[in-house]
């Protein structure tokens, strides 16, 4: 699918991390790795899309979508990644050449 050339430089610095599940740790870890994420891929914007679960935990954090919210951002996003466990955030990080720190 082609987009519209203004509407890719509306979208190509968002990227989305995205996990629906309910594991508080994860959630916390992502929160961690997107200061990471944004310091090593200058222009960035990271949002994170959460279960509606973390509704209170979230409140007052920058780039929060909550997963009934979704659908506000359709289109908004260069990319999206799915995380389902604490690995698939190591393997992004990876796969990105981002530095992990070693308490990771």
């Amino acid at each position: 699918m082609t987009i519209p050339f203004n509407k890719y430089l509306e979208i190509k610095d968002n990227y989305c991390l995205s996990y629906f599940g309910e594991d508080k740790d994860i959630i916390a870890e992502i929160l961690w790795a997107r200061m990471y994420i944004e310091k090593e891929l200058k222009g960035i914007k990271v949002f994170i899309a959460c279960n509606d679960a973390f509704k209170n935990e979230m409140h007052g954090k920058r780039n929060i979508i909550l997963e009934s919210k979704m659908g506000n951002y359709a289109g908004k996003m260069a990319h999206t990644c799915n995380l389902e466990k604490k690995d698939d955030l190591k393997a992004l990080l990876v796969n990105a050449k981002i530095p992990i720190p070693e308490n990771f």
